[in-house]
């Protein structure tokens, strides 16, 4: 769909091509397949990959068969009215910013063309007869998507426009600019909060690690909880109170000092030890008097490193008594999710160290435990090994040695559902790659 588009209109300065726009408005959110922008309105086109039959009763409930059976499919139609409604309110609402004013009067989009379409694959069957004359003028094949578009913008010219009567307003130039913009800013935001959310919720479903010795940096990686770019101060001093094993060990959101009276390793120590852990007290309130109450997260890392080392050196020189005392640190719990905080905090470095490398985990996590292999089959046989890989105007697919059928290489991502998967051949396997969770599976690979 998006070739064709791109084919027809990308040419066109009067037409603006969106494929795959993701738009958020209020606690709404909608996922359009393609929007195609003209100077007098939208058309939302809702892309469908069936392959089989496709009927619409006059009630307007769509069927699909599918080897022989048929079933009921959710109204692809009525799910691009709910994406054209979300688009038209959220472009209303920012009216005053992206229209001109005439005469005084500030401009709006009422009066423009509002229309859907829902695009089948070229090798559905569709029986048009038993539908009603308005469903089936909705319901088109991608080759011939630029006569229905076309004839849905109609014409442009002044003087073609004059004979027909055509009264329609339309954009002017930095209207369509800054109204595109708009879709594009709108349409990153939306996926930055959507990568923020799943990572938040990868890591609220993570089992808690097995107990050993807690290292500061990796638990302040597992108990920061991300709530849209945000942390808890209370998850740092949860953090603090670990580390230091909870024998007596304070934790100062103002910077002072994290050590208490009876913590391990404060009695006994060498003059260098105690020197180390002075420097660091020091390095936490230089911290906090820079930063304020926000710079606390940042500097419970120090401040635990430091005791951990000063436990490690007073081991050597303990009583026996001491020793019975060490317990294996409990590990470390899933921290609640809370509010963002200040500005200040979220510009921290440490913070930005601690977030890659709970990306980077959850990417490492996803690839050892990713879904099984997906396995072709012929769509007209399910023969399974006598196929051969092909590439066509269509993209990749295999050819049966068997009964000579074709079937298509596009596949949904296996670990997310998600319908658009890029294809890729390198030698003899063809792969998947997820654009929506980053996923990559082998599809199919070709026989020796």
């Amino acid at each position: 769909m998006a070739f064709h588009l791109r084919r027809a209109f990308g040419d066109d300065p009067e037409v603006v091509i969106f494929n795959d726009l993701r738009l958020k408005h209020g606690e709404e959110n909608a996922q359009i397949d393609h929007l195609v922008m003209h100077p007098f309105g939208f058309i939302i086109i809702e892309s469908k990959s069936i392959t089989g039959e496709v009927r619409v009763n006059a009630a307007g409930e769509w069927q699909r068969s599918y080897r022989g059976n048929w079933s009921g499919l959710k109204s692809p139609l009525r799910q691009a009215e709910l994406q054209q409604d979300i688009l038209k309110r959220l472009l209303i609402e920012h009216r005053t910013r992206l229209m001109n004013k005439t005469l005084g009067l500030q401009g709006g989009f009422a009066g423009r063309q509002w229309k859907v379409l829902c695009a089948v694959s070229s090798n559905a069957i569709v029986h048009r007869d038993d539908m009603a004359k308005g469903v089936s003028a909705q319901v088109v094949k991608p080759e011939f998507l630029h006569e229905q578009v076309s004839g849905l913008i109609g014409a442009r010219s002044m003087v073609k426009r004059a004979l027909l009567f055509d009264t329609r307003p339309e954009f002017t130039k930095d209207e369509l600019e800054r109204v595109s913009e708009f879709l594009l800013k709108q349409d990153a935001r939306s996926r930055r909060a959507h990568a923020v959310e799943t990572v938040r919720r990868e890591v609220s479903r993570r089992p808690p690690p097995a107990a050993k010795t807690p290292d500061a940096a990796d638990s302040a990686a597992s108990l920061w909880a991300i709530n849209e770019g945000g942390i808890r101060e209370s998850d740092s001093k949860a953090l603090a109170n670990k580390d230091l094993g909870n024998n007596g060990a304070g934790y100062s959101a103002h910077g002072g000092n994290g050590i208490g009276d009876n913590a391990p390793g404060s009695h006994g120590l060498g003059d260098q030890e105690r020197g180390r852990q002075e420097r660091c007290n020091k390095k936490q309130r230089a911290m906090a008097r820079q930063g304020g109450d926000s710079s606390a997260v940042a500097v419970a890392i120090p401040a635990a490193t430091a005791v951990n080392e000063a436990k490690a050196s007073d081991e050597s020189v303990a009583k026996p008594k001491a020793e019975t005392r060490a317990e294996t640190p409990a590990p470390p719990a899933e921290a609640p999710v809370g509010s963002p905080v200040p500005e200040a905090c979220l510009a921290s470095s440490q913070l930005s160290e601690h977030l890659d490398r709970i990306t980077a985990r959850l990417k490492a996590s996803a690839t050892t435990q990713a879904p099984p292999e997906v396995r072709v089959q012929c769509q007209k046989c399910q023969e399974k090994d006598a196929l051969l890989g092909r590439y066509g105007p269509y993209g990749y697919y295999v050819k049966c040695q068997v009964c000579n059928a074709n079937t298509s290489l596009k596949q949904g991502c296996p670990a997310c559902e998600h319908h658009s998967v890029r294809l890729r051949k390198s030698g003899a396997v063809y792969s998947g790659h997820c654009p929506q969770c980053e996923h990559e599976f082998v599809i199919f690979q070709q026989p020796d």
